[in-house]
């Protein structure tokens, strides 16, 4: 029974204390002093409307009036269409968050329930940073009027007409109206379908352009060797006319910089002097283009801000200069026409080809392979005798190994004799010809179906496909 009481006794002592500090902390609670920058906790609807009823918002700023309407694109989506960007592209979104205060609105607080013995300059408001009327189809409206932002800077004063109360308004709705058409400017660039290309040009300051294009029967007939970019094949035009692309590397070292580019910011609107940017006469230019556009990139100087590298761009179907990060834009301007060729003198599959000779000076070898009809064996013969297919396939592949190692300017060949000429037959009647003459000590310039010679070959290269036929056995 003494146990009971005693247990019952602490209970009751613990309860107690309980409910004490449950007071204690409740009158701490209603008397701590409210933190200046604390937000204030009641929200004030000022007017909700519904956006489809609005006609137009009036904006009043810096004693400029323009004004903002709603309209349906093509695809029934609503936009908002400015009177100072009815020539520029803006962000969807952006656009639409500028207006909307016009026609819905709430304020976080009420800085003052009267505001008629008060000064309204010291809020920024007379005259306001900037007024905003929605005219709605009933022909009621709403007006708002900005104020400056408050010491804390967390808020911006407002007041709406016909309303003697100053308003707290979100400091983040308040910078939205202030939007200019530069904030808003849409900083996505056109789309450039590779599949799709039919011309591009790249253009380094003081370098001759690259240009590719799309292969067709006034080009080398190397054009039947072309890697497909999508479903077209696209061939240099120019300064290496009718030499095959190496997608492979184009993608690297061109376009994929180029496609991943993403404006940052803007860095001037209209620009008086493009000298600043480096846009003069910019660092490289790109041209893309598809059978209904073209895209015409320029890119100027480069700088680095908080330990990244941005570049200044200007898309030439808009006037403004963009900031961008560079990520490899700047290295482009520096890739020369050989980088992005493919680089195989005579890239031919052996099942197209009947025969190939070899011509060194008055003497000439043959090699006949003699394709099995319906399987992909053959049985070959080099100067009439038979030879391992094995060795046959090894001869062939050194041929078709040969690569451009690097371009030269066009080589009079007027005067000169071929030290070696390498032609393979085709089944189809056409032919294939690899013509080299003298460079130098280490390489053989060459031409191919009596172009220009504007590549050179390393002589060991060729000199292998003569060990492989002479190393060649029945």
């Amino acid at each position: 029974m003494k146990t009971q009481k005693i247990l019952t006794l602490v209970i009751t002592v613990v309860l107690i204390a309980s409910l004490a500090g449950v007071y204690f902390w409740a009158i701490g609670r209603d008397t701590v002093a409210p933190r200046e920058d604390s937000a204030p906790s009641t929200l004030v609807r000022l007017y909700n409307r519904e956006e489809h009823d609005v006609v137009e918002v009036i904006f009043y700023r810096d004693g400029r009036r323009t004004y903002a309407r709603p309209f349906h694109d093509r695809f029934g989506i609503l936009r908002w269409a400015y009177s100072d960007a009815a020539d520029f592209d803006v962000q969807l979104h952006l656009s639409r968050e500028k207006a909307r205060p016009a026609w819905i609105l709430a304020a976080v607080g009420i800085a003052h329930e009267n505001s008629a013995e008060l000064d309204l300059a010291e809020f920024g408001l007379a005259p306001p940073l900037i007024t905003a009327e929605a005219v709605f189809d009933d022909g009621s409206r709403n007006t708002l009027h900005l104020g400056s932002r408050t010491t804390d800077l967390q808020f911006h004063f407002a007041m709406v007409e016909g309303d003697s109360a100053i308003y707290l308004l979100n400091a983040i709705l308040g910078e939205r109206l202030l939007f200019t058409v530069g904030d808003m400017l849409d900083l996505s660039l056109p789309r450039m379908p590779i599949h799709n290309a039919e011309y591009i040009r790249i253009t380094a300051r003081g370098a001759e352009p690259i240009i590719l294009g799309l292969a067709g029967d006034s080009v080398s007939p190397l054009a039947g060797l072309l890697e497909e970019v999508g479903g077209e094949q696209l061939v240099m035009y120019a300064p290496l006319a009718g030499v095959p692309l190496s997608h492979s590397r184009f993608l690297e070292l061109v376009f994929n910089p180029i496609e991943g580019l993403r404006l940052h910011e803007l860095a001037e609107f209209f620009p008086e002097n493009l000298q600043n940017f480096g846009l003069d006469e910019p660092v490289l230019e790109f041209v893309f283009r598809t059978a209904d556009r073209e895209v015409h990139l320029k890119f100027g100087d480069t700088f680095t801000r908080g330990g990244e590298e941005f570049i200044y761009v200007q898309d030439a179907s808009r006037p403004h200069v963009f900031i961008a990060e560079s990520r490899g834009i700047a290295a482009i301007a520096d890739v020369t026409p050989i980088q992005i060729a493919d680089r195989a003198l005579a890239l031919v599959p052996i099942t197209d080809v009947e025969r190939v000779t070899i011509a060194v000076e008055s003497a000439e070898l043959e090699l006949v392979f003699n394709h099995i009809p319906g399987t992909f064996d053959i049985e070959p013969t080099l100067g009439g005798r038979p030879i391992d297919h094995l060795d046959a396939r090894q001869i062939f592949r050194s041929i078709i190994g040969l690569r451009a190692d690097a371009d030269i300017a066009p080589l009079d060949l007027s005067d000169l004799s071929p030290e070696l000429t390498i032609t393979h037959f085709h089944h189809d009647g056409s032919t294939t010809e690899l013509r080299f003459f003298n460079f130098n000590a280490n390489f053989l310039a060459v031409s191919i179906n009596n172009g220009e010679a504007i590549f050179v070959t390393n002589r060991l290269a060729v000199a292998r496909i003569l060990i492989a036929a002479d190393e060649s056995t029945e």
